[in-house]
């Protein structure tokens, strides 16, 4: 089963490494829930459409954002990615380019948490992963 839940989460990379965004909402399960850490744009936990349109917001504060995966760890029904996020502000033309950690959670073949980490370390711990 596990192989089927990496390959779950990999659908929504493969969406985010071509910035789109929207297509996620297709993938996940629908009260899918995200929690993003504090200090970035949308912080906080956002349920169901409300995880869509924070996604969304991502992509209208950054012309041309986009999330690839690194590195996908199994854990059973969690998994955990590394990924690398970059982008152009509008506006300002400020470069973001920042490695992410998330741990998803899978159940019946669809994502329905993920949840942002400051580290691998972190977010490997948070799956009971050292």
């Amino acid at each position: 089963m596990s192989r089927e839940n990496v390959e779950a989460v990999r659908a929504v990379y493969e969406c985010w490494g071509r910035g789109d965004f929207r297509s996620t909402a297709d993938i996940v399960a629908p009260e899918f829930e995200w929690e993003q850490v504090h200090g970035v744009v949308e912080p906080g936990s956002h349920v169901g459409a409300a995880a869509n349109r924070a996604l969304r917001r991502i992509f209208e504060v950054y012309e041309d954002f986009r999330v690839e995966a690194e590195e996908y760890v199994d854990a059973g029904d969690a998994i955990v990615v590394v990924a690398h996020a970059h982008g152009t502000a509008r506006g300002s033309g400020m470069q973001m380019d920042q490695r992410l950690a998330q741990a998803w959670t899978v159940r019946d073949g669809k994502p329905v948490r993920m949840e942002q980490y400051p580290s691998r370390a972190e977010a490997l711990a948070a799956v009971g992963l050292t």
